[in-house]
């Protein structure tokens, strides 16, 4: 059996009962919350290719690219209530 991940979250009644499925949740594609709601999930496996393709570098590269400039401004001073700067 294959495990489908929730892509939104809903709320439905389940053999009268109701169930919440957060965005997320795991569930076996033979559990009966995901007859007739099949748009609502995903297979894991794509869900971790996907995410995979997507990522973003996590590090922020320090130098520019020939030709790009970078910022020098110093941030602006912020001004206490008083009257004094703030640093």
């Amino acid at each position: 059996m294959a495990i489908k991940r929730c892509k939104a979250s809903f709320a439905v009644m389940v053999n009268g009962a109701p169930r919440v499925i957060p965005a997320g949740q795991l569930v076996d594609e033979s559990d009966p919350v995901v007859k007739g709601r099949e748009a609502n999930f995903e297979d894991v496996e794509t869900y971790v290719t996907d995410k995979a393709a997507r990522r973003a570098p996590l590090v922020e590269r320090a130098t520019a690219e020939p030709g790009e400039r970078r910022s020098l401004a110093k941030p602006a001073r912020r001004v206490t209530k008083k009257g004094g700067d703030e640093s």
